[in-house]
């Protein structure tokens, strides 16, 4: 399915009635309170401004409601080097993006070339960053994990891990994985595959995981088993400014929300 390209205001979004000359001075105040905070305090206290602006949260009045249906309802992406080179600031303009997963390694001995640039390039614009690992059914598990962890160091992530299954790994070894993750981060991983791939190598045994499970198109993903997805992949050819490349889309089922993928 093919997505517009996007200069897209947050769904479902209402505002004070305002006088327009005081709306704009509260926005000039803002902005100018994110400036001397990067300044003075450094960029991390400027984006949790920053973060804030983006979920409607500094405005008591700003509200978001998650739709379930239609190309423009999304709340983040996922890359990887085969995006080509991201402009963050671009794609920052687009305030439907709250989160990016940025792949980081692939087996024992893969890391994405643009993996350190998109982690820090998303933090520079207050974009909510998680890394992923796609789990290979032929490497070492505990190899695998070390690689992982040597690239996605735990200080540069805002979001859980996600562990990538599309390949008939043993569930022990996706478990075991899983675990070292939990131990290292603090938290579980959410796991991601495809609604294929999902059913056939992990359900039922993770369905109490946070699932992104990738179907493109209007159905939504259903699982085997009790439980459903959390995030719903639902296009690989989302057109984002900023991204040279077609991108993937993600969007929360109903009773899900961002912060319970916050790491910390």
């Amino acid at each position: 399915m093919l997505v517009k390209s996007l200069n897209l205001t947050p769904i479902n979004k209402s505002y004070e009635v305002v006088p327009v000359e005081l709306e704009s001075y509260h926005y000039m105040v803002r902005y100018i309170l994110v400036f001397l905070l990067g300044a003075f305090c450094g960029s991390g206290i400027a984006c949790i401004v920053c973060l804030h602006e983006r979920v409607g949260i500094l405005n008591g009045s700003d509200t978001v409601t998650v739709a379930t249906k239609g190309d423009d309802v999304y709340q983040g992406i996922d890359v990887s080097n085969h995006q080509g080179k991201i402009s963050w600031s671009e794609v920052a303009k687009d305030k439907n993006i709250l989160f990016v997963y940025v792949k980081a390694t692939e087996g024992v001995t893969y890391q994405d070339k643009r993996y350190d640039e998109n982690v820090k390039g998303a933090k520079a614009n207050c974009i909510l960053v998680g890394s992923y690992h796609f789990l290979r059914n032929t490497s070492s598990i505990r190899a695998q994990f070390i690689n992982f962890t040597n690239t996605a160091k735990r200080k540069n992530q805002d979001l859980i891990p996600m562990v990538d299954v599309e390949e008939n790994v043993n569930k022990d070894s996706i478990l075991l994985f899983c675990n070292m993750l939990k131990d290292l981060y603090g938290r579980r991983p959410i796991i991601y595959g495809t609604n294929r791939s999902y059913n056939s190598y992990c359900a039922p045994d993770f369905n109490d995981y946070y699932l992104m499970i990738g179907r493109y198109g209007d159905k939504p993903p259903v699982i085997r088993g009790k439980g459903h997805y959390n995030i719903w992949q639902f296009s690989e050819k989302g057109r984002v400014n900023g991204i040279p490349k077609l991108v993937d889309l993600d969007r929360f089922h109903p009773d899900f929300d961002i912060s319970k993928l916050k790491l910390r």
